[in-house]
Order: structure tokens, then sequence, then C-alpha cells
């Protein structure tokens, strides 16, 4: 049975350690831990794809109780010896809402062929130098294109646009993350989940990003290509936000 580890307690040495076998989840918390059930249920579901002996929900489910985290980011990180548990705050605030995010297309690709791009493990080092890489240069974010040049996700978020009044994103066979959010919006709209290519994003009329923690935010430009919000990222975004403040 794993260590529930909390904060600044210790850890124990394990594959996890030493070779990255471990997955985790990042969760908005308010009053309680929003999509809770989504979040374990994809983390059972990747467990498998590492070969991790099945998590410990019950007492997981018992120590977030007792811990009783609101108005935090709750990160769990499981390995074959731990589940460890941080909190920390949220990093979007409400001037990134109304700025939106800018993106720089990464030279790195990512491997369709790969598990690996579709389960949140914690060997994220590319993500977080990719998106070091294009803060320095004046954005918010990487994009990231897979091996055959098509549009995959950025470096901690899904995306979305919209052409003539259409939702589109890129499908996960093409070597994406298939994030919480990502999946709540293609099961309440008429979203096409197809290959894009950088063009065909260029040449959309909306973009926004989304993942647990921002929800959903417009980008309002990709390299040198500027966006307008339009009236259907606003409609999304309002009703994600009620669905959270109802505590979902």
């Amino acid at each position: 049975m794993r260590e529930i580890v909390y904060n600044s307690d210790k850890i124990l040495l394990d594959e996890g350690t030493f070779f990255g076998q471990g997955l985790f989840e990042t969760i908005l918390c308010l009053d309680k831990p929003l999509f809770l059930k989504e979040h374990l249920n994809r983390l059972e579901e990747s467990m498998k794809s590492l070969e991790l002996e099945t998590l410990e929900k019950k007492e997981l489910l018992d120590f977030l109780e007792n811990i009783n985290i609101k108005n935090k980011v709750l990160k769990i990180l499981v390995t074959p010896k731990n589940i460890i548990i941080t909190e920390r705050d949220n990093p979007y605030t409400s001037e990134d809402y109304n700025r939106g995010m800018t993106l720089r297309v990464s030279e790195v690709r990512r491997n369709s062929t790969s598990k690996m791009t579709k389960i949140k493990w914690n060997g994220y080092i590319e993500n977080i130098i990719e998106k070091k890489e294009a803060i320095k240069n004046g954005y918010n974010d990487a994009l990231f294109l897979n091996e055959k040049g098509f549009v995959t996700e950025t470096s901690c978020a899904n995306i979305f646009l919209i052409k003539n009044g259409v939702l589109l994103t890129p499908k996960i066979e093409d070597g994406l993350l298939g994030g919480i959010i990502r999946e709540w919006i293609v099961s309440n709209f008429n979203v096409i989940e197809k290959s894009i290519t950088l063009d065909e994003l260029y040449h959309s009329d909306e973009v926004f990003i989304t993942n647990s923690l921002m929800g959903v935010i417009k980008v309002t430009g990709i390299n040198d290509r500027v966006f307008e919000q339009g009236d259907l990222t606003n409609m999304i975004s309002s009703k994600l936000g009620g669905l959270i403040n109802n505590g979902r």
C-alpha cells in the first residue's frame, strides 16, 4: 500500500523518483475540488499504462476530505510507493482573462505514436523548457505540432479553434493529452475532432485554450497572427464559469 505524503512529509524513493514512473493530476479547489471524479478516473486509467498497482482511492478520498483544501490548486502525484499531495495558489489572474494568451510555435515536435503524450506523467521537463523559451521571446506559452505537422496542444493546455461558427479541436491520436475541460467541451458542444494544420489554425476566426485551472482563456496571437475574441468563446467560457460557480 502506498504512503500518502502531504506537503513537506518525506517520500519513499522508488521508480517514480529515478525513472519518472509516476502520474499526476492538477485540480482546482474552490469550496471543494472541481471535477474530482473525472480527474481520479483519468488517473486510474493512466495508471494502467504505466503498470502501476490500483489506486488506493478510498484512503485518498478520506484524506482529501480531512485536509479540506479550499481556494487552492491541489496536485496529486502517484508513484509505485507514494501518493504525494501538495497545494498552491492558482497562477491565473483576472488580467490573464482580460488580456488573453499569446502562443509561440515550438520547434520541438510531439510524437503521435508515443503513449506518453496521451497521459499526464511526471516527465514534464520538455514542456517546462519550451514554455520558458516562449516567455523569453515575449509569449505566454508554447504550441506543439506533431511529427506530421499537425497541431496538438500547448505546454499546459488543449487548444480549440472556431471557423465560420464551427468548433474544432485536434484529435487525441495526433499526440496530446485529453484534458478534463477539453472532454467537458467535447461532451457539451458540437465539436469536430480532427487533424488540424497550422495554416488552418492561422485562418480561424477565434482560438482559445483550456485546462483545469484556467478553464477557458482566449488566444489573442500565435506567432505573428492576431485573433479577436468572439461570441462562441465567450459563450463557452460563461457556461463553464456557471458550472464551476455552482460547485461542479
